[in-house]
């Protein structure tokens, strides 16, 4: 997200802030940029105005990913992607908000709207969505240009991907590439500046676009003097992350912030910036919505956000001011503590002595916690460039001592040397330990392990996607997804080990977190900073904070460790339970819910499972790829032959129908409400969700690349209703894909369970539903059907019937089917054809 209201100061003083930039660049070196992953994702959804309340369009999103990275590299760019890790604990509150705005409410909200009034472009346009499988999408996407092509890389960061990004750009000398004010307040090495995503300019060569009017000889057209302008987008030229169609020899021009420019606007040393951005405000200026908001202690309500900026550099700028004038001493600045508290007592709006005993003391302590997340290691190295990075195997920036990477891949395996319980196979289990680790670290950097698993390792949280549901109903994430995510939690606990639960994420009022001042930004990740050595700039005032930080992460680093980390397969002794704490829905807000680990022996041994021995245990990912494979489909309660005899394309699908008829048939065994009853899939719908899947999207006639920008959204060449079962549906298959794909990694199955989500139209599957008297099992591949059927006999609901409507004509009842009106999504229809379809 960043500072709160900075993105808006840097338009307001574009001028002076920013310098222009042209590529290709006239200079024969070539030009890197780091690009902020999720950023991209973002902003390339909603410019391209694809429909996203289908559940998502990921393979027209996929075109339009491979289009906007081949024009950049079209212009001589050398593109380098950087993706979020796992987020730190400190953010736990923050994330909570976004859920809440972004899903949560925009979700209640569309479900309490009628279903002709949430079927407008309005509507639509202000509750929009990101589809949760994006990620996977634009990943695939990637992978598929760099396969082919030497400039672009795809990185996955430690932790959170801002700091990564950055430190990556200083060791390259690169720009970076996203829609996260914190990068203008972020320095490292020789990172070139900070590039809006939303600020791109592509132009057409005039020789292109000087049209096809007759020139030749002696004739030529005339004008006339009256003639209207073309506009921009006529010119050939375009604004957005989105370069024109057809067009070859684009010129991308852009403006570059940089981190120097803005401290020397507001005249404080750029390694000030930091603090500059923890007093305005950032994620982590207001950890837990039981503390007063520091912001308010400092502004009237009447400023606006670039106001506030105005206010706290000026403030910085004056203490710093009066501190060097020699005439003055007693005023200097003994510390950096001392500018923080001179800082917070001359923001103050209110008078010290108004405030309770150790209230000022608090917000100097929250005030340095905001700051100090801005601060990353100094690289000492001297090589720069491409040849500057991978210094070790696991990383692509630091050496394997310094890379926090292994420590979360490392609490089994450093917990085992503190093991007094020697054994004969002590160091035939520690070097399984040391397999397990470089596993998934190789899993990890190539993509093959989803960064939302480190969240487990890291803080013991989990964060499901969410996405428009009925808020009446049960949660997908606990209903559909919780069963599997506990055999994920068990496998990674017995093979590398979880940390404990973090105290206090359990309490709900984490989830009203204030957001009142976080409408101006976006949902990007905070980032860390290494502040610029410039002789210009003196001596770096936040030196004690980093060395304070270094303090503050030694202990949790040494303690990181539980005692608890071996599972029974392995210790004599009873450890404690882990737990995960999970952030799902729960009614209309997001709120944590602890879910036990269970011990992976007794889950094999309670779940039947043949070739479970305790004797001589192996972790199951280090065991042979065909027991990989069965315990796999053992999980999933689809170990039968037909299903193990299906190629690799059609095993998603069929294993995310069985798994979620499966669990509806057993949700409406358990209890015999009509409600879980009509919870139940039809055989109808069955076929619908196969066709869609191994369809691949050729049913809709989407353009290559989206629609420009003031035009309608791009729907498919047909129409399709927006139904509410359809969206229930929608998301209970959505939430499976998510957990079997996790699982799959887990378990280093992936390959063999290709998810293939870039073939993937939500709108397709909309569209089978809704033709409920087709019979798509006709077209399905042979023995799909029975691989998908096999033992869930019982499973599936009756058809349900059209319900039909009598009016009479001429004093006879006839009987018409009530058929709702398709709406087009995207098409701004009359509200008199309204009325007239109500008299139907």
């Amino acid at each position: 997200m960043g500072v709160h209201g900075l993105t808006t100061y840097l338009r307001e003083n574009q001028r002076i802030l920013a310098k222009a930039v042209e590529f290709p660049s006239s200079l024969t070196d070539v030009t890197s940029i780091v690009v902020d992953g999720w950023s991209f994702i973002y902003e390339l959804y909603e410019e391209s105005k694809l429909p996203w309340v289908y559940g998502g369009e990921y393979k027209a999103f996929s075109a339009c990913v491979e289009g906007v990275v081949k024009a950049w590299m079209a212009v001589g760019l050398r593109v380098y992607f950087v993706f979020d890790g796992s987020a730190p604990e400190l953010k736990i509150p923050t994330l909570i908000s976004r859920l809440n705005h972004s899903s949560v409410e925009r979700s209640l909200l569309f479900f309490r709207t009628s279903e002709t009034s949430r079927s407008t472009p309005r509507f639509l346009h202000e509750t929009r969505m990101i589809p949760p499988l994006a990620y996977h999408a634009c990943l695939h996407a990637l992978c598929e240009v760099a396969s082919s092509a030497d400039t672009l890389e795809v990185h996955f960061a430690d932790e959170e991907g801002d700091p990564y990004a950055v430190e990556l750009a200083g060791r390259l000398g690169a720009f970076v590439v996203g829609n996260d004010s914190d990068f203008v307040i972020l320095n490292s090495g020789k990172y070139a500046g900070y590039i809006q995503l939303d600020d791109m300019l592509w132009a057409v060569p005039r020789s292109m676009d000087a049209g096809s009017g007759d020139e030749d000889g002696e004739f030529r057209t005339v004008k006339k003097a009256k003639t209207k302008k073309k506009s921009v987008a006529q010119q050939g030229i375009r604004r957005g992350l989105i370069p024109p169609e057809h067009s070859t020899d684009l010129t991308l021009s852009v403006s570059v912030y940089t981190p120097t420019a803005l401290a020397s606007h507001f005249k404080i040393p750029v390694t000030l910036l930091p603090l500059l951005g923890a007093l305005v405000g950032n994620d982590f200026s207001n950890q837990s919505s039981t503390q007063r908001n520091v912001q308010s202690l400092f502004f009237e309500r009447q400023l606006t956000l670039s106001q506030r900026i105005l206010r706290v550099g000026s403030t910085l700028n004056g203490i710093l001011s009066t501190a060097t004038q020699k005439r003055k001493a007693r005023h200097q600045v003994g510390s950096v503590m001392d500018l923080i508290d001179r800082s917070v007592h001359a923001l103050l709006i209110r008078p010290p002595s108004t405030m309770a005993s150790g209230e000022i003391d608090a917000i100097v302590d929250r005030i340095v916690n905001a700051a100090l997340q801005y601060a990353i290691d100094k690289y000492d190295g001297d090589t720069f460039g491409p040849d500057g990075l991978w210094p070790s195997k696991i990383c692509a920036l630091h050496r394997a001592e310094t890379c926090r990477l292994p420590g979360l891949f490392s609490r089994a395996l450093l917990l085992s040397t503190f093991n007094e319980a020697a054994n004969n196979n002590a160091a035939e289990h520690d070097t399984q330990l040391s397999q397990l680790q470089s596993l998934y670290i190789s899993a990890y950097r190539s993509g093959h392990l989803q960064p939302k698993l480190l969240d487990i390792l890291n803080t013991g949280t989990f964060w499901p996607r969410l996405f428009l549901e009925n808020p009446d109903a049960e949660n997908v994430a606990r209903s559909i997804g919780r069963p599997i995510r506990e055999w994920i939690f068990a496998i990674l606990e017995d093979a590398v080990g979880l940390p404990e639960a973090p105290e206090g994420t359990g309490d709900p009022a984490v989830g009203q977190f204030d957001t009142s001042q976080m409408d101006e930004e976006d949902e990007d990740e905070l980032i860390d900073v290494v502040e610029e050595d410039s002789e210009d700039d003196g001596a770096d005032l936040l030196a004690p904070l980093r060395g304070e930080l270094q303090k503050l992460r030694t202990p949790d680093e040494e303690s990181e460790i539980p005692a608890s980390v071996i599972s029974q397969s392995r210790s004599h002794l009873p450890p404690q339970p882990k737990c995960v704490m999970e952030y799902v829905r729960r009614g209309t807000r997001v709120a944590s819910e602890s879910v036990t680990v269970p011990n992976i022996s007794r889950l094999l041994v309670s779940s039947a499972f043949h070739g479970n021995s305790q004797e001589d245990w192996t972790p199951l990912p280090l065991r042979s790829a065909s027991e990989r494979m069965s315990v796999f489909l053992h999980v999933l309660h689809s170990s039968t032959v037909a299903l193990e005899e299906l190629p690799s394309e059609q095993l998603m699908c069929a294993l995310v129908l069985r798994w979620v008829v499966r669990v509806m048939h057993l949700r409406a065994m358990e209890s015999s409400s009509k409600e879980r009853e009509k919870e139940k899939w039809t055989r109808s719908e069955a076929g619908a969700f196969l066709a869609f899947y191994t369809t691949e999207g050729h049913s809709l006639d989407f353009r290559t690349m989206p629609a420009r920008a003031g035009l309608v959204p791009n729907t498919g060449s047909e129409t399709t209703p927006i139904n509410s079962r359809s969206i229930q549906l929608m998301a209970q298959v959505l939430m499976t894909i998510e957990s079997i794909h996790h699982l799959s990694q887990v378990l280093s199955v992936s390959e063999r369970v290709p998810v293939r989500v870039h073939t993937l139209s939500g709108q397709t599957f909309h569209m089978f539903l809704a033709q409920k008297g087709s019979n798509y099992r006709d077209t399905l591949p042979d023995g799909l059907w029975d691989a998908c059927t096999e033992g869930l006999g019982d499973a599936f609901a009756e058809e349900r019937p059209v319900k039909v409507k009598k009016s009479k004509i001429n004093g006879k009842s006839i009987e018409r089917p009530s058929v709702r009106k398709a709406v087009r999504v995207g098409a701004a229809g009359s509200q008199f054809r309204l009325l007239a379809d109500l008299q139907a």
